[in-house]
């Protein structure tokens, strides 16, 4: 009853069961293609161990298969029970699909989406095989977008959202950074390279979507980074009308930051310097922008949004509520400078305390009164976008802790998570304010998002084509061990680390396929380096500060032989 009412109301429209069984033979998971083992970890802390067995069983109950216009197209649904692979949640499945699946789990359902783009560079939310009719209930303006045979595809797009095209960059910087594979961005898809339908992509949003007067992107009024309109009680809510106030926001802001960067990214791999100044400095205007509009320095956080053109917002000023998805892809795209996310850190933990939030996931602090939204979905406080906590966007909060200092306050929120997946037995797409599972019971944003804190944030795997950055924050945890291989590309790190309190001595063990690379190793509080060795032999290094973080770093030292740091 409950995933079939969340259904009917949430932005992955679901399907009733005689098309369910009908379209199941077309979005049929395949059996895993990856020879090499899923990633595996072990701390010694039964509740962070115990996220282990969610992560990659999550990932692979949500794959999705499709003949499209590019071709057999591998994928990911958001949860298990829903059939549409999105363009927003695929993109942050990466940090986990990088290390389970091969080269067309990371690539096919970027080129499918790409496939189907308008003359102008518009994307689609989402792509699903089956007939419109199919999604109709839910999907209102749903269309067919390929036929071949009996086999369709349809599609749709959320315009209450201006995030599609930022995803589709975010994800394919990802892709090339992972894998060095600058060849791929010249692909030729229906006429054009993936690259240059990529650049097309994102200077739709410029010319369609920014405000000249604020210099920011404009989107629907919704709750962060929702989708939901407050102005219907049906589905008409995903779609922005004449009806639908319309905000610059802050969620949607700092993607789009994130995106252009991405996209110079790309252009100076692809050897487009000019191409890649232009888009840095669009990343540079609107970070700019978001800090002059949406900044709050006596609160200590940036505003969710502000209103710019439309009909009035139904509240007069919500400008105190913090929301968390903006918030964390600000802390963890430099939107926000280190003082910035110092101040965001502590905000989140405190209101979530004051409020009675079992976690630190909650996404909207306070969350609108009952009726804000005329939907059911929301229109209550503290239940689904509206309050509700998602680990979809806390795992990318821990991460941005992590990366900018606060590795100790990451790890402690980080444990009641895993405390609250470990009491529903599984990664729900949300839960209520005391920590009650809703929605899919296996959503794979959950475990994309849970994974990069995991493993880029605790364990610190920095890992691309050009080399590893280790940041091993683990501090006074006496023995921790981490493997990831990537099956696309062959790339693998594995290590073990221990920390003797008694001999005061740091040791990391480290075996990894890249030929460059440096380690760091957080250090204890109050403790600083006396010497280094490896292998036995002395060796440089000096320290980092990051936040309230400390490191000891080391340039190489990932040969296997032991890494030894005695401290005083």
């Amino acid at each position: 009853m409950r995933a079939a009412t969340i259904g009917r109301v949430r932005r992955r429209p679901a399907i009733n069961r005689a098309a369910a069984l009908a379209l199941a033979v077309l979005v049929a998971s395949p059996a895993p293609s990856p020879a090499a083992a899923p990633p595996a970890y072990r701390t010694g802390d039964e509740l962070l161990d115990g996220l282990h067995a969610h992560l990659a069983p999550t990932l692979a109950a949500n794959r999705k298969s499709l003949a499209g216009a590019t071709g057999t197209v591998h994928g990911f649904g958001a949860g298990d029970i829903y059939p549409q692979v999105w363009l927003r949640d695929s993109a942050t499945l990466l940090p986990l699909a990088r290390y389970t699946e091969g080269r067309a789990y990371l690539t096919s359902w970027i080129e499918e989406h790409l496939a189907h783009q308008s003359p102008a560079g518009e994307l689609f939310d989402w792509i699903a095989a089956g007939p419109p009719h199919a999604f109709r209930d839910n999907a209102p303006r749903v269309r067919l977008v390929h036929r071949r045979g009996g086999l369709v595809v349809s599609a749709d797009r959320n315009t209450s959202e201006t995030d599609q095209e930022s995803s589709a960059v975010d994800a394919a910087a990802q892709v090339v950074a992972l894998s060095g594979d600058v060849g791929w961005l010249r692909r030729p898809l229906r006429g054009r390279t993936v690259l240059q339908r990529l650049d097309a992509a994102l200077e739709f949003v410029r010319a369609r979507y920014l405000d000249r007067a604020s210099g920011l992107v404009t989107s629907a009024f919704t709750a962060d980074w929702g989708d939901v309109t407050p102005v219907y009680g049906d589905q008409r809510v995903i779609y922005r009308d004449e009806n639908t106030p319309v905000v610059v926001g802050l969620y949607t802001n700092a993607l789009f930051h994130r995106a252009a960067s991405a996209l110079a990214f790309l252009h100076r791999r692809a050897g487009n310097g000019a191409r890649a100044a232009a888009w840095e400095g669009q990343a540079a205007r609107v970070r700019s922008a978001l800090q002059r509009r949406l900044w709050q320095e006596r609160r200590g956080f940036f505003r969710m949004h502000v209103p710019v053109a439309g009909p009035p917002p139904p509240v007069a000023d919500d400008s105190d509520v913090f929301a968390l998805g903006g918030n964390a892809l600000a802390a963890l795209y430099g939107v926000a400078d280190d003082a910035q996310a110092a101040r965001i850190f502590e905000v989140a933990e405190r209101r979530s305390r004051s409020m009675g939030v079992s976690t630190i996931a909650g996404v909207l602090l306070p969350p609108y009164p009952r009726g804000v939204f005329k939907h059911p979905i929301l229109s209550e406080p503290f239940s689904y976008q509206n309050g509700g906590q998602w680990d979809w966007f806390a795992g990318r909060f821990l991460l941005a802790e992590f990366e900018r200092g606060e590795s100790a306050r990451a790890t402690a929120q980080l444990r009641e998570i895993a405390a609250r997946v470990a009491r529903n037995r599984g990664l729900h797409e949300w839960a209520t304010r005391h920590g009650e599972g809703r929605g899919s019971p296996r959503y794979a944003g959950s475990a994309g998002a849970l994974s990069a804190a995991l493993f880029q944030g605790l364990f610190g795997i920095g890992l691309d084509a050009d080399g590893l950055r280790l940041r091993v924050r683990l501090g006074e945890r006496a023995r921790a061990e981490v493997r990831v291989e990537e099956p696309a590309t062959g790339a693998r790190v594995e290590y073990v680390y221990s920390h003797d309190a008694s001999a005061r001595t740091m040791t990391l063990r480290c075996r990894a396929t890249a030929r460059r690379g440096t380690v760091g190793l957080l250090l204890p509080a109050g403790a600083s380096p006396a010497a280094v060795s490896l292998g036995g032999r002395p060796r440089a290094f000096r320290l980092e500060t990051v936040g309230r973080d400390r490191y000891v770093i080391v340039d190489g030292g990932i040969s296997g032989q032991p890494l030894v740091v005695s401290l005083r």
